[in-house]
């Protein structure tokens, strides 16, 4: 399922108003992804009121005209940012600083998954070393009752010259 990231547009195509459906929503990613922000700026965004979006069983929907007239109001994401929009690059190297931060602990997490696997297998390793050894001593002992059993069923005379 793709995203449409053109506003949908009444019947009539020569009004140009968007319609105002409380049913053609984004979730905040796909709103990020339409705004060229974090999904965590798009919450922010809700919360202070610049983009509407409404909880349904725990979920954020980020309403499509809404997110859409926040596009045509900021511009391309991908524009270039005038000296006036310092403010806008705080806010940028904020959610850059975000991001930075979630990946370092990501691949902290990560970098300790790897360690606890290598140490796992190298566990496991000594353990089916040790259960080699343990099933070679135990073939051993079978072949050594399987003697004293051999030699027991011979008769006495054979044992005694040999036979």
């Amino acid at each position: 399922m793709g995203i449409d990231y053109y506003p949908s547009m009444d019947a009539n195509p020569d009004n140009g108003a968007q319609r105002r459906d409380p049913d053609e929503t984004y979730s905040p990613v796909e709103a990020g992804r339409v705004l060229g922000v974090s999904d965590e700026r798009i919450r922010q965004l809700i919360d202070s009121g610049d983009l509407e979006g409404e909880k349904r069983r725990g979920r954020w929907h980020v309403f499509r005209w809404s997110v859409h007239e926040a596009l045509s109001e900021r511009g391309s994401p991908r524009r270039k940012r005038s000296p006036e929009g310092v403010e806008d690059g705080a806010l940028e190297a904020a959610e850059l600083r975000a991001r930075v931060e979630d990946l370092s602990y990501r691949l902290g997490r990560s970098e300790a998954r790897a360690e606890l696997t290598e140490i796992a297998e190298s566990t496991i390793k000594e353990q089916l070393q040790r259960e080699r050894e343990r099933a070679d001593r135990m073939e051993e002992e079978a072949r050594q009752l399987r003697e004293q059993i051999e030699a027991s069923r011979r008769g006495f005379w054979k044992r005694l010259f040999g036979g």
